[in-house]
């Protein structure tokens, strides 16, 4: 493990943002800790989201939603994708388990299958992502009708998930004829970007915005991402620094080099992008190495002085906007081992 990079990942923050998503959409929260939680670690978050309360995780296979069952999860765990028939019996071990039903034959499938206790489910409609769910009533209805004919199953959940914020209301004109077709307990269809505006359902489904990014004001990004420099070099006018001799050096300089790199998810196309120390932005110059990354420095930095690759000061989004990304694929690209949680 490299001791020299780190993150943080502050679970009071989490807890924060817990709070106010849920005074912003008055609503449940579903929380998505799918993809490790966003890449951030499976292994404390999911415990620390069930001690606020969280009465469902959603993850997106079966693998996922086993690792945090073997954590002893006991809040409800939704999985996202359709289940396969070989992990059908899971259910008897894991009561918690939630499936969803994405597809008829999905609802085929399970209406055959004798279990050995109740079997909640999630029934999810397509309104407009073209990925998974159900896009036409006339199959939805199929589906209820199948899967009626199972007493060990328990239609508890319905939902979707909109493209955008600008196709919410289109999402929700479509959506509102499924309310209307059994009497389902828990209704999400608002992730971190819809939120505060959509009014359907009891439960909001959010990820993003529990781990924050720096857009919203009411929000608290929870992770820093930090290191230490390797090496301080004095490197003269005429040199070159890094692969190719990308970066010619036309005065003399001192450059810091940090144990980050394109491994680590700061990818080469992030070449330019600012880093901080000492309260100042520093430039990164060069190609991006697998392992290191190249700052020009002033001469008061040393190989003690603390650098910040993102944090409130420099928050996933703004390295988001560099790459013209979305910060979910930021959080899902970094690659730190040294993983520090703060209670």
């Amino acid at each position: 493990m490299n001791n020299l990079l780190y993150q943080t990942i502050d679970l009071k923050a989490i807890g924060a943002n817990w709070d106010a998503i849920k005074a912003k959409s008055q609503k449940d929260i579903i929380a998505v800790v799918k993809s490790r939680c966003y890449g951030l670690g499976d292994q404390v978050i999911p415990k620390f989201l069930e001690s606020k309360g969280c009465k469902i995780l959603a993850v997106v296979d079966e693998q996922e939603a086993l690792r945090l069952l073997n954590l002893q999860i006991k809040t409800g765990v939704l999985i996202l994708n359709s289940v396969s028939e070989s992990f059908y019996d899971e259910a008897n071990t894991y009561p918690n388990l939630i499936f969803s039903v994405n597809n008829l034959i999905d609802a085929f499938k399970l209406s055959k299958k004798i279990f050995k206790r109740q079997v909640k489910l999630h029934v999810q409609i397509d309104t407009g992502m073209n990925r998974l769910g159900f896009t036409k009533m006339a199959d939805y209805k199929q589906a209820l009708t199948l899967l009626a004919q199972n007493p060990c199953l328990e239609l508890e959940g319905l939902y979707t998930h909109f493209t955008s914020p600008e196709n919410r209301e289109a999402q929700e004109a479509r959506f509102r004829p499924y309310l209307k077709t059994f009497p389902y307990t828990v209704i999400h269809c608002a992730a971190s970007s819809t939120y505060e505006y959509s009014q359907i359902g009891n439960f909001v489904r959010v990820g993003l915005d529990l781990y924050g990014d720096g857009r919203k004001a009411h929000i608290k990004q929870s992770v820093t991402v930090g290191c230490f420099p390797l090496a301080v070099n004095f490197v003269r006018k005429g040199e070159t620094i890094g692969y190719d001799q990308d970066y010619q050096v036309t005065e003399d300089m001192y450059v810091a080099v940090l144990p980050l790199g394109y491994y680590n998810g700061f990818r080469r196309s992030l070449q330019g992008m600012v880093v901080l120390a000492k309260q100042r932005r520093y430039e990164s110059i060069g190609i991006v190495c697998m392992n290191h990354l190249f700052v020009r420095v002033d001469q008061d930095v040393t190989t003690e002085t603390e650098f910040i690759i993102t944090s409130r000061e420099l928050p996933n989004c703004e390295l988001a906007q560099y790459l013209n990304t979305t910060p979910h694929e930021i959080w899902c690209m970094l690659n730190i081992d040294n993983k520090i949680y703060l209670e």
